[in-house]
């Protein structure tokens, strides 16, 4: 897989922004799950964690080592409008960027070409793009919020988030932090991206995340 240099070199991330596009609960869920989990190994290993910024406040400046943008695969002009002024604000850093993607379907097709444009707008800014993950969902899986998150229902996306994690915590693409970890890469694709999908059949999928969606509501 073709990546940039930058991208694959390891950098220890000292700030870090976490965006999504557009908001959502879905959205905002999966990089719950992401900055959690990167809480997590970061306390285990007793290392430093990254200090989140929000580049939207007045005193955070144009400058973070990485950036996570969440998104899901309905991405129009209005949201690709709304990444590449970001990613104009970075200009020719070493800011690493990675993407979380919610499909809407096992296929992935459109998440796929979503990547594929979020890849072409750093690389026409001479950005690192360091892939993601895509997650094969649907709406509705911050419905797993309370979910174990190794159980049945949350561990395809927990397994993929976690590659992300290194990803991250490493400062390089995800494909390279699979090999420096001795994991397998063969599950990153062209863009850079791993593909998670529910461990049970779509119809019965469905069924669960609209059954604990409708529980969770009941409960507010």
């Amino acid at each position: 897989m073709e990546t940039t240099a930058r991208g694959d070199k390891p950098k220890t991330l000292q700030t870090i922004a976490y965006i999504s596009i557009p908001e959502s609960v879905d959205l905002e869920f999966l990089l719950w799950d992401l900055q959690d989990a990167i809480a997590a190994y970061a306390q285990l290993s007793g290392t430093a964690l990254p200090h989140s910024v929000d580049l939207e406040a007045d005193d955070a400046g144009c400058v973070v080592d990485g950036i996570v943008l969440a998104v899901d695969d309905a991405f129009d002009d209005e949201a690709m409008i709304a990444v590449e002024q970001i990613l104009d604000r970075l200009g020719n850093t070493e800011t690493r960027i990675y993407v979380v993607i919610l499909a809407g379907s096992e296929d992935a097709k459109r998440a796929h070409e979503t990547a594929a444009r979020l890849r072409r707008a750093c690389r026409l800014r001479d950005l690192s793009w360091c892939g993601g993950v895509v997650i094969c969902a649907g709406s509705g899986i911050a419905a797993l919020r309370h979910s174990p998150r190794m159980g049945l229902l949350r561990r395809p996306f927990s397994e993929a988030m976690d590659k992300l994690v290194g990803a991250v915590r490493m400062g390089c693409s995800i494909e390279h932090a699979q090999l420096l970890g001795g994991g397998n890469a063969d599950s990153v694709d062209v863009d850079g991206m791993v593909r998670a999908r529910p461990a049970v059949p779509a119809l019965i999928w469905r069924t669960i995340i609209k059954h604990l969606g409708a529980h969770a509501q009941s409960n507010i």
